[in-house]
């Protein structure tokens, strides 16, 4: 990803784990990492190497579109279908 890409990652990344009232540990075991520092690095700007299957995760971790995530819209839900949407039908 680009400088601006990175930066609009890393806050939103932020923003989504505030949101979530989660800790990195809860969050790290919900993604299949085995380190919460994983999480961490991300969302301090330590680690960048995040790929379009890293996006992917999270943003169905949060249940967010990863196009969000990443930056490309600032549409939160663009494409999503919410867990609780799929029940519904």
């Amino acid at each position: 990803m680009d400088e601006i890409f990175d930066k609009i990652f890393i806050e939103r990344l932020k923003e989504l784990i505030e949101e979530s009232n989660s800790t990195y540990e809860i969050i790290a075991e919900g993604l299949g990492y085995k380190a919460k520092s994983t999480v961490f690095k991300y969302a301090h700007g330590q680690t960048l190497k995040i790929g379009p299957s890293g996006i992917a995760k999270i943003a169905h971790y949060f249940q967010v579109s990863p196009s969000w995530l990443a930056g490309f819209t600032d549409d939160k839900y663009y494409n999503v279908i919410k867990k609780d949407d799929k029940n519904k039908k």
